[in-house]
């Protein structure tokens, strides 16, 4: 199970050895060892404070409740760790350098569907999305890009594009603005290849104006195809959600607010979860009408593989879905991490209230309650349907009040993120991923999160149980690898690059 993983771990990092520096990626270089092959590389936000004057005496974390604040832009490291628990850091690439430099690469420290970390499919880079933007500015997520095509008549700016950091397992590294991708709201992630393209997820372009006529650009959404060298992104075809009563006006703009995104087979995925609009679940961007990487165009066709329809204002269904990261161990075999919907509003107390406000003399609580499809979702593909097996939840402490110290509130997990996976040779997977908190600091953005890792049986088709009470394994359970700390996040989480190794 889990410490065959981490003896196996341990073997293959003895047997690696770090690969010297080689050949500059311009424009920028990490001054350290190359990555460790067999080793888990972790990207790491940090709050370096808010530049903005009228912030003056406002503290973290509880600045990120303040209504004016939408976003201030942290630093970026890809910290490499053993599968070991709370094993040392074993190094630290910072992503995020001085303007000097011109490598700018920061993410919006408190947009916790942010900061995802992907392998290519040849194993020899990681890429992760921000913005080409200074530490400690404030809106930078909602900005528009420098493009003028991206932007709306008489739009004030400031202008930040968005940006893909290509990393290779040499520790070279290039940062590839992108001024055609998510003007006006959040990129997610990006995966390549081999380097020489970047497929990239984000929300959908808020940009777009939601009235009749149709204003605006409406051409920086969904899921995208870039190149280095090149500012210019395509969009990858469009998916249409079935209308809903209150969908009418809105152009299903978010119907392509993608979070997570993946290659697997030679085929191109990603997730939607936002909960309020559109289809969430996991779908295939196809090449035209089929399978096989698109090369870009508008014909191609986005096709949903699992989900639901989301949630329904006028009826108050909730979403039963909520994705984000995914791993296919297997044509047949899918694991999808979700976040949850575990927050409850109410006039009523009960269940684990974690804030209430008093307006006109009505309290109104905000409790948590654990959601039955939060975790780690397994689904089989059977008859050519995806179908849910059962849900890996068992050591994750649901909705458990944590202290992280110098935090100041407590923090709920409440599910899971961003995911990276492995087969094992004993027929087993072995599930990396990081948690999904809420706390009463904006509804947990800001939260110090944790890389849990646990193992499962691969044929399993139902939820393994304990097999008896001397059972050295017992259930399947979530292991704490690593836990953040204050002013800090987990975002992603990958297996380190190296030269000749594929992506799991």
């Amino acid at each position: 199970m889990l410490r065959q993983t981490i003896l196996a771990a341990r073997a293959g990092l003895l047997a690696g050895t770090a690969l010297a520096m080689s050949g500059m990626l311009t424009p920028g270089s990490m001054a350290q060892d190359a990555f460790i092959p067999n080793t888990l590389v972790v990207s790491r936000v940090v709050y370096n404070g808010d530049t903005n004057p009228a912030r003056a005496g406002e503290t973290f974390p509880t600045i990120f409740n303040d209504p004016n604040v939408s976003g201030i832009q942290g630093s970026i490291f890809l910290d490499s760790y053993l599968t070991v628990p709370f094993s040392p850091r074993l190094a630290s690439f910072p992503l995020t350098q001085d303007s000097a430099r011109g490598t700018i690469i920061t993410t919006s420290f408190s947009s916790k569907s942010e900061g995802s970390l992907h392998l290519s499919t040849n194993g020899q880079f990681l890429t992760y999305m921000g913005y080409v933007a200074a530490v400690g500015l404030e809106g930078v997520s909602n900005s528009e890009t420098t493009n003028p095509a991206a932007q709306i008549t008489g739009a004030a700016g400031p202008f930040f594009d968005r940006a893909v950091a290509l990393v290779k397992y040499d520790g070279t590294f290039l940062v590839q603005n992108e001024s055609n991708a998510y003007s006006g709201d959040n990129p997610r992630g990006a995966i390549s290849i081999d380097g020489t393209q970047f497929y990239m997820a984000g929300n959908a372009d808020s940009t777009e104006n939601k009235t009749t006529p149709v204003t605006g650009p409406g051409t920086t959404i969904g899921a995208r195809l870039g190149h280095p060298g090149s500012p210019a992104s395509i969009q990858l075809g469009t998916y249409v959600a079935t209308d809903r009563p209150d969908e009418s006006a809105k152009q299903h703009i978010k119907d392509n607010n993608w979070r997570g995104i993946g290659i697997f087979n030679g085929s191109l995925y990603v997730s939607k979860g936002s909960g309020s609009n559109g289809d969430d679940g996991v779908f295939q961007v196809e090449d035209g009408t089929g399978n096989g990487i698109p090369t870009g165009g508008t014909t191609n066709t986005i096709v949903q593989l699992l989900g639901t329809q989301a949630t329904n204002p006028i009826t108050g269904a909730s979403s039963p879905l909520t994705p984000f990261g995914f791993f296919f161990a297997d044509p047949n075999t899918l694991y999808v991490a979700d976040e949850g919907n575990s927050t409850i509003t109410t006039t009523e107390p009960g269940g684990t209230v974690i804030s209430l406000t008093t307006s006109g003399g009505t309290t109104t609580y905000t409790d948590l309650v654990t959601d039955p499809l939060a975790g780690v979702q397994k689904w089989s593909l059977i008859g050519g349907v995806w179908t849910l097996d059962y849900v890996l939840q068992n050591g994750l402490g649901l909705n458990q009040p944590a202290d992280v110290p110098g935090y100041g509130v407590p923090t709920y997990t409440t599910g899971l993120r961003n995911l990276t996976g492995r087969v094992n040779g004993d027929g087993t997977v072995t599930i990396y991923a990081i948690t999904a908190q809420t706390s009463s600091i904006s509804g947990g953005e800001p939260d110090p999160t944790r890389l849990v890792a646990i193992t499962d049986r691969l044929e399993a088709t139902s939820l393994p149980v304990e097999s008896g009470s001397d059972d050295p394994d017992g259930p399947e359970t979530f292991v704490t690898l690593q836990a953040s700390r204050s002013g800090e996040a987990f975002r992603g989480v990958a297996f380190a690059p190296c030269a000749s190794c594929a992506a799991p």
